[in-house]
């Protein structure tokens, strides 16, 4: 009996500690000026940016692997001349493997070993790469092998950089995947043609008369 009561108390005591110790796994970290949101490990450590255009560093407790993952964000008004129903091909025109070999240049014996377009980061098209390089961190050069994506959504162009150690990298692939998969923009275009209203750009045009007696639509 004394043996019944103490394990009903301790599984009372259970219930009442575990919501108190119990933390996430995950922190979800949110750009106020680009509104972008992404999640990653709580056990990763935001670290400083290196670049002018990285708005988020985070490096991974990896040891000897030095597992990391960037965001940039590049301002890119090029596009914005075309409707949001033509992103897709900007995506393949713009930001592809061109796009990669310029954007690798900043690194050493890089290598795209593989490239595909009509995928998506966030709310955008993006281009995904997996590459080599030869890279500075930490210390000296360091063989690194990175996934990558590019996209292009309103005003901004947006990159996700997943690297690691070469000889790591088939470890920490998921992981970078779920990272990249996580990421989510400012919503900016609806996913409605004329947006949330009913079609009015289907109404009939109203027409007048001018000076002449002629009639004139107005648009």
């Amino acid at each position: 009996m004394r043996l019944k009561c103490f394990a009903i108390v301790a599984l009372m005591l259970g219930f009442a500690v575990a919501p108190q110790s119990a933390r996430a796994d995950y922190f979800v970290w949110n750009d106020p000026d680009t509104g972008l949101q992404i999640t990653y490990p709580d056990t990763w450590k935001q670290v400083s940016n290196q670049d002018y255009n990285d708005i988020l560093t985070v490096m991974a407790p990896s040891g000897r692997a030095n597992a990391e993952c960037r965001v940039r964000v590049d301002d890119e008004r090029r596009f914005l001349v075309y409707p949001p129903r033509y992103d897709g091909a900007v995506q393949k025109v713009n930001f592809s493997y061109d796009f990669w070999e310029r954007y690798l240049q900043e690194y050493n014996n890089h290598n795209i070993e593989a490239m595909a377009d009509g995928g998506g980061l966030g709310r955008g098209f993006a281009s995904y790469a997996i590459s080599t390089f030869s890279s500075a961190i930490p210390g000296p050069d360091m063989n690194r092998r990175a996934l990558m994506f590019a996209s292009n959504y309103n005003d901004k162009l947006y990159v996700v950089e997943c690297s690691s150690h070469a000889d790591a990298f088939d470890e920490w692939k998921p992981l970078f995947l779920s990272v990249a998969g996580s990421v989510d923009f400012r919503k900016i275009h609806h996913e409605l043609t004329v947006g949330n209203y009913r079609n009015f750009l289907g109404d009939r045009n109203l027409v007048f008369k001018d000076t002449d007696g002629n009639k004139r639509p107005f648009y």
